[in-house]
């Protein structure tokens, strides 16, 4: 049947308009990502964070196919980079390698921190921990943890104990095994871990929390001796070794983590990409494996198990370092 001249004007109008709206429609977005991305990671090569974040690039580029370039911006524990990435645009091509550190206490103990953990950073996943073990020099008369206790508690105990710095971690760690024991012990701080080791080998000191990248190889060689972890979990850590947690201090862990974050508003499509392809990384054989020998841990969560996870260990530390009296001008 021929069609009537006003149907065919019809038909001929919406043909040319489909044509008109399909030129002029923008062209569809990109996969992410499509470009480079950078990981800040604030603190020098080699150390336990940095080493971290390599291997997550390493893998985030596998996947993706696309380079995931690791930029190394050392300072004041982490807030030179977290600066540095709040400022970024959220558009997924700036993240950090965010740590404990840096958006848990660095925040509440420096004067003249201008960040937020939560309001100037979005949180895509927890990557990584790694407990602390308290070690002595091979050579102690500390045999145990009792007996480093029961030695502080002394009136005229003369401890002290290293650490990597004033609002380091393990300082934070040690002031707060001093408050929940009752023991004397004066503080000794370092410009980082190696310095402290040194000393607590030689026997300057009497005792340090101590990750177990540095901490292992000095006890393999026989010249640490590890006396408890501050593992969350007797899981994780050495095996057989007394957890502090478990029958001394009911809920102490000193597990220094790191987890991916990018400056705040980031797309939720971006966030749940990284978010996936991060949890798939931690999850496999061979990265496991890699982090173990390092003694870290690997994790599973969403953006809002770390959201939480971050202001948990954020209210943890400030009350510590309120207990303490610690300030950093």
């Amino acid at each position: 049947m021929l069609m009537n001249r006003r149907a065919i004007l019809g038909l001929a109008a919406l043909c040319m308009g489909a044509g008109v709206f399909s030129a002029s429609a923008p062209a569809q977005a990109a996969a992410y990502p499509d470009k480079p991305v950078t990981i800040y990671i604030g603190f020098s090569a080699g150390g336990p964070t940095d080493m971290v974040g390599r291997l997550l690039a390493e893998k985030l580029g596998q996947k993706f196919g696309q380079s995931f370039i690791v930029e190394n911006r050392a300072g004041a524990s982490g807030a030179v980079a977290a600066n540095l990435v709040r400022k970024r645009a959220p558009d997924g091509y700036t993240l950090m390698l965010g740590s404990s550190s840096t958006l848990s206490i660095i925040p509440y103990i420096q004067k003249g921190i201008e960040y937020d953990a939560i309001r100037d950073f979005t949180p895509i996943a927890l990557v990584a921990s790694y407990p602390y073990y308290l070690v002595v020099p091979a050579d102690s008369k500390f045999k145990n943890f009792s007996d480093l206790i029961a030695y502080g508690r002394e009136k005229d105990s003369r401890l002290s104990f290293a650490s990597a710095g004033t609002g380091a971690v393990n300082h934070l760690a040690a002031e707060w095994l001093k408050s929940e024991t009752h023991i004397n012990a004066m503080h000794v701080p370092y410009k980082g871990d190696s310095a402290a080791v040194t000393d607590l080998i030689a026997g300057r000191v009497d005792f340090a929390l101590l990750a177990g990248v540095v901490a292992l190889p000095q006890v393999r060689a026989g010249k640490l001796r590890i006396l408890a972890s501050a593992s969350s979990s007797p899981d994780k850590g050495v095996q057989g070794v007394m957890v502090i947690g478990q029958k001394e201090i009911p809920g102490y862990a000193a597990e220094p983590w790191n987890g991916l974050m990018g400056p705040a508003g980031m797309p939720k499509e971006i966030v749940a990409t990284l978010n996936t392809a991060v949890n798939r990384i931690m999850s496999d054989p061979e990265v496991k494996a890699k982090l173990l020998k390092l003694d870290e841990y690997p994790y599973s969560s969403t953006p809002e198990q770390f959201k939480q996870y971050i202001q948990d260990q954020s209210s943890r530390w400030e009350g510590i370092i309120k207990k303490s009296h610690i300030v950093i001008e």
